[in-house]
């Protein structure tokens, strides 16, 4: 009797521990579920936060593309068009449209194709390639100068997928680097002529004033008047050589300028000429002689004319001068005179050297002939074109 008391004692006992055992176990259950659910509700947040987070960055990249002067485009396999933002089509002329899908290859020409291969072709090998500048097509067919950044586009496991590629319009650029250019080159061309400039002035100058002075010297010991008038013509010859060199200093000196119209030029150079000769040359214009030449063409003729009226001013001893051109399948330059003709030692001259080479060098001739009423004709002739501007006007 006392076991069975004790043993069922022993029972009541167990009846009354093992709910409260299992209320426990299901406490900690509930708790457990609780803090998982506050974990994922935590984590859910966070990756809320983080695709909020995403889109934003995307939405702004995306506006920053739409707004960008720069033409953007995403460039898929065979090198197609994927997406066009709106500074390509302000830049090119193409719709979004028309341009998605078509190959990049469209924008430029041959050589810029090769260029674009090659860049594709170092990001392949070496992962990446710096900028390059290049010429692209507009849809009117002209070119516009563009510095082009190409950048690869990889998938999650690294493999490239495409090309992102930028093209920046540098054409006001180029135009400020080349002004820039220019302006360093007029300082050194305008330096050298400063140098020319003084090497003439104390160098060339004294030499022929000094020349000058040794024959003055000698004229005093000569007793023959036909040799000493010999001598005198060459010291008139050399000081009016001083006063070219020192009009020829000047000219230096002054900065470039825009040419004015090439009648006024050889209207100047005859008035010009008008004091060594003692009377104005008289000047006569046939066909269109301003629209006529190129700058270069009409620097030759107003040198020749220079030196044609130089010529008649040394050695004619003319009382009168016509100067004519005459502009149309040709150039001609005519200087006329009514001095004492042709002397031999002066067709060998320098000066006639120089005339003959100019026209030659630009496919004329030239020729000095005896007039029969008397005097000189000097004819300085060149071929115009049917390419020169003059020819199209």
């Amino acid at each position: 009797m006392g076991d069975l008391h004790g043993s069922a004692i022993a029972d009541g006992a167990d009846d009354t521990v093992a709910p409260q055992t299992e209320l426990e176990r299901s406490a900690l259950l509930v708790d457990e579920l609780r803090q998982e659910l506050d974990d994922t509700n935590r984590g859910l947040i966070a990756l809320h936060t983080e695709l909020e987070t995403a889109r934003l960055s995307e939405a702004r990249l995306a506006a920053i593309v739409a707004s960008s002067d720069d033409a953007m485009m995403s460039l898929g396999p065979g090198r197609l068009i994927e997406t066009w933002n709106p500074g390509a089509e302000r830049l090119f002329g193409h719709t979004e449209q028309n341009i998605v899908g078509q190959a990049i290859d469209s924008l430029m020409s041959d050589a810029a194709c090769v260029a674009f291969l090659a860049v594709a072709e170092q990001i392949r090998s070496q992962g990446h390639a710096d900028s390059y500048q290049s010429r692209w097509r507009r849809t009117d067919g002209a070119e516009v100068d563009v510095a082009v950044t190409v950048s690869p586009m990889r998938d999650a496991g690294g493999a490239l997928i495409g090309f992102a590629t930028a093209a920046r319009d540098i054409t006001h650029q180029l135009a400020a680097q080349a002004e820039l250019a220019a302006a360093r080159a007029d300082r050194e061309v305008m330096a050298e002529r400063d140098r020319i400039a003084r090497d003439l002035h104390d160098m060339v100058i004294q030499r022929v004033f000094g020349a000058g002075l040794a024959l003055q010297s000698v004229t005093a010991r000569i007793t023959r008047p036909d040799s000493a008038a010999r001598i005198h013509t060459v010291i008139d010859e050399l000081d009016a050589t001083i006063r070219e060199l020192r009009g020829t200093i000047f000219e230096l000196g002054q900065p470039a300028q825009k040419a004015a119209s090439l009648r006024a030029q050889v209207l100047d150079e005859a008035a010009t000429a008008q004091g060594r000769l003692g009377f104005a040359p008289a000047v006569e214009f046939d066909g269109p002689v301003d629209a006529a030449l190129p700058d270069t063409t009409a620097s030759h003729l107003l040198a020749a004319l220079r030196e044609a009226l130089s010529n008649v001013a040394r050695h004619a001893h003319a009382s009168a001068v016509r100067v004519a051109v005459h502009a149309g399948d040709e150039l001609l330059l005519e200087v006329t005179d009514n001095g004492r003709g042709i002397d031999p030692t002066v067709t060998r001259s320098s000066g006639l050297t120089n005339l003959r080479r100019r026209a030659e060098k630009l496919g004329g001739t030239f020729e000095v002939v005896g007039r029969p009423e008397g005097g000189t004709r000097l004819r300085w002739r060149i071929p115009l074109t049917a390419e020169s501007p003059a020819r199209t006007s």
